[in-house]
């Protein structure tokens, strides 16, 4: 389940929340700077002994301490003592959609928008506004109107590299990958620092250009001045890359890293979680998922433990899980999420694979992106329509990516229909890649392989 943008470090939020949010709530001149109070938020500690909760919290409590939740106190007076007063509009919007990062808790975003909105009707020309409420309609999946507000924020403030990113973000969740790369063009040319690297990075990454995609994230850790979490980010998304080009102990250093900067850092949890998946030992990874699902409650992370628990045979735990990542789910939709790409795969691997089909057709006609090909071939897989699969399929790898979920999807798909040597080679592909992508694809992708000798 963004993004930040790729399946194994989150759906639900793109990247652009990941370093937009961090900039301008503390009223800095630009958006991406990393000294306001939100940048050094850490995430809210959990106790990893603690299996997530049986229901989803719509009001997740703040975190004894949080900055964020202080900073957000703060913005809030200001605005009370003074509805006109438009910078702590703006900031109070950019702190609220930080603290969806740092809790998932979706029932922020009408608060933010309200907040931006505020702020616009006061400084219609301000482009940090803009450039948060692209990355509240980014977060919400509302791609097509992220376009047009980062496009009006690039007007209003071309050398603005955040606004340049709402551009990127959009463009690629659109799936318009040569305006992308244009764009992404335009973004550099604005200024290199975390957030335009890291969206060149995933760009290459998008291409199967893993080592432009290395060098990119490389030099984006190495940024100085960072604040704690936006060091953490950086480093998890640099042991991804690490992971994927083979090199799993430097990958496993990086997420450590990331823990050392930001404990309880949830996408490092996961890393985790999925190297311990790699390498077998799935009580480990189960461990590690549960403790990222108690620290940021996403689907994803509710899903993995899931998957580690169906495929160590806990199937009554892992039936838990999945209930609980179906509320999940539904609890951002309820908050104005458009979850039919997330759904469309949860529902072909742990539901009813003709709602999967429903919501992956929703999906690519809205977003026709590599991924939304990849579950609408996944979907008419699971229904037995695999010639029609194996033409989504290919639609989903003509960038090249080295995606293993695309990969393993390709090969059960070719192993379907008896194409022996292309599924041993797409299936071979995504083990290679990350063992650990997931528990149960990753055993399923295993059993195929040994049915072929």
């Amino acid at each position: 389940m963004n993004g930040t943008l790729r399946r194994p470090s989150g759906r639900f939020l793109p990247l652009v929340l990941v370093v937009v949010i961090v900039g301008a709530c503390g009223g800095q001149s630009t958006p991406s700077s990393t000294s306001s109070s939100a940048a050094s938020a850490p995430v809210p500690a959990a106790s990893p002994s603690h299996p997530p909760p049986s229901q989803p919290s719509s009001h997740p409590s703040p975190a004894p301490g949080s900055p964020t939740q202080a900073r957000i106190a703060e913005l809030q007076a200001k605005v009370a003592a003074d509805p006109t007063d438009a910078e702590a509009q703006r900031d109070l919007g950019f702190a609220l959609l930080q603290r969806i990062r740092e809790t998932a808790d979706a029932s922020l975003y009408a608060p933010a928008e309200r907040s931006f909105e505020a702020a616009r009707r006061l400084t219609p020309d301000d482009a940090q506004v803009l450039v948060g409420i692209g990355g509240l309609q980014l977060g919400r999946h509302q791609f097509a109107l992220a376009l047009e507000t980062g496009r009006e924020a690039v007007r209003l403030g071309p050398n603005l590299p955040a606004a340049h990113e709402v551009v990127v973000d959009a463009l690629v969740e659109l799936g318009r990958y040569d305006d992308a790369g244009k764009a992404a063009g335009l973004m550099l040319g604005a200024g290199l620092e975390l957030g335009s690297l890291a969206r060149w990075s995933y760009v290459r990454e998008l291409h199967g250009d893993l080592v432009g995609a290395l060098a990119a994230m490389r030099r984006a850790a190495e940024m100085p001045g960072l604040a704690p979490e936006n060091t953490a980010f950086a480093q998890v998304h640099l042991a991804n890359l690490l992971v994927w080009t083979g090199d799993r102990d430097a990958g496993q250093r990086a997420y450590e890293a990331a823990l050392a900067e930001v404990p309880n850092y949830a996408p490092a949890l996961a890393g985790l979680g999925r190297l311990a998946a790699a390498s077998g030992d799935l009580d480990a990874a189960a461990r590690q998922f549960a403790h990222a699902a108690e620290v940021v409650p996403l689907p994803e992370y509710v899903i993995a433990l899931g998957e580690a628990q169906e495929a160590a045979g806990d199937l009554a735990a892992a039936g838990d899980s999945y209930a609980l990542a179906t509320a999940e789910i539904k609890l951002f939709e309820t908050n104005g999420v458009v979850v039919d790409l997330d759904l469309a795969l949860f529902e072909a691997d742990h539901g009813r694979a003709q709602d999967a089909l429903r919501h992956a057709r929703t999906a690519f006609e809205a977003t026709p992106t590599v991924r939304a090909a990849d579950a609408l071939a996944w979907a008419l897989h699971r229904l037995g329509r695999d010639r029609e699969a194996a033409r989504r399929s290919k639609q989903a790898l003509r960038l090249g990516s080295r995606d293993p979920l695309f990969h393993f999807h390709a090969g059960a798909i070719a192993a379907a229909l008896g194409d022996t040597a292309a599924a041993r080679r797409e299936l071979s592909a995504a083990l290679k890649v990350d063992p650990g992508f997931s528990p149960t694809g990753a055993a399923e992708a295993r059993r195929l392989l040994d049915s072929f000798d």
